[in-house]
């Protein structure tokens, strides 16, 4: 990751926020509060965090509208925090190490390929035939790009990364290191003596500016297609198996599994490790805390948790009751005793 090299005044423009303050100093990187040196800017979403102003080593802050000035701390002032400092990250290069556009000499393109204008493949790439790469896509080290698969422009797979034949993916999506996109689902038939593979002749589809995460699988379907809508989120270590249809804008955090012919509606959150089971739909924007079970449908704007997943609220007050069991037991055998006492004294 490069240095950012501008003046906290360059830096406020190009964010479009408010300077309060003096705007000379030069800042080299973003950081928290805690780790700010004298040429990072660091940053405050609210109120609640802006004493801590005071202590940091920071030559500037970007802080929100409700956050009051701290001596003589220049401030650039946003209207929105989060989405400045990913700005602000994304001026000092990203997070990723793409190869630059052109083939590498120990890539593998088939001829029948076809690469967009300043699409790049990495070392050691392969991209079969009949792949289509689009414009300014990067395929990067090791990366697998199977027989008429679609990558759409500025879509970037990276290291290690497999999509198997047939495949779409749009554009600006980002999939994570390892992912496996259109492998065989998970089909058997026990016939007596063995259990005989499906064969999955379906394929995969995903929206336009998903990310998927390292380490992901999204299995082909057994017949049709395995979709994932425009804009979903898909953390590390993530199962979709086949045939299961994600809608738009979900948010699925890591060790997430769902299982096959399963449907999420838009704007669907699940935790981690959550599991969803096969055949049932998830309303549109129904959530799921971590390690939630969801055995069945779940209507519009469900909020569930627990083993099996019930609702959220009812759930979470049953868990503070069950905290109370061990008291509640000695509470009874301690009215047992007395029960007890007061009958033997009666029976006298």
């Amino acid at each position: 990751m490069s240095e950012l090299d501008l003046t906290i005044r360059e830096l406020a423009e190009r964010l479009d926020g408010t300077l309060e303050g003096p705007g000379e100093a030069r800042i080299r990187g973003v950081a928290p509060l805690e780790l700010a040196g004298e040429s990072d800017v660091t940053f405050v979403a609210d109120a609640r965090h802006a004493e801590a102003l005071a202590e940091t080593r920071a030559a500037g802050a970007i802080v929100g509208e409700g956050v009051g000035a701290v001596g003589g701390l220049p401030l650039i002032r946003v209207g929105d925090v989060n989405l400045a400092v990913i700005e602000a990250l994304g001026m000092m290069g990203g997070d990723e190490d793409l190869p630059p556009s052109g083939v590498h000499p120990s890539a593998i393109v088939d001829d029948a390929a076809e690469l967009g204008d300043g699409a790049a493949v990495g070392a050691g790439a392969v991209v079969a035939a009949g792949a289509r790469i689009g414009a300014g896509a990067a395929v990067c080290a090791r990366a697998v790009v199977g027989a008429d698969v679609e990558i759409g422009e500025g879509t970037i797979l990276l290291d290690g990364t497999i999509v198997l034949r047939r495949c779409r993916i749009g554009r600006r999506c980002r999939i994570g290191p390892a992912a496996v996109i259109g492998g065989s689902g998970y089909g058997y038939h026990f016939d007596g003596r063995a259990h005989r593979r499906f064969p999955h002749v379906g394929t995969v589809e995903i929206g336009d500016d998903v990310d998927i995460g390292a380490g992901s699988c999204v299995d082909r379907g057994k017949f049709g297609v395995t979709r994932i809508g425009e804009g979903t989120k898909i953390d590390n270590l993530v199962q979709v198996a086949h045939n299961v249809s994600i809608g738009r804008a979900c948010i699925l955090a890591a060790q997430v599994g769902i299982a096959g012919s399963a449907v999420l509606k838009d704007g669907v959150m699940l935790g981690g490790q959550v599991g969803v089971r096969d055949h049932i739909t998830l309303g549109a924007g129904a959530r799921a805390a971590a390690c939630a079970c969801i055995a069945q449908d779940l209507p519009d704007g469900a909020a569930v948790a627990g083993m099996p997943a019930a609702d959220a609220v009812a759930y979470l007050r049953g868990a503070r009751q069950l905290l109370k069991l061990p008291e509640m037991n000695r509470q009874l055998r301690q009215l047992d005793k007395r029960i007890s006492a007061l009958e033997s004294a009666t029976d006298h």
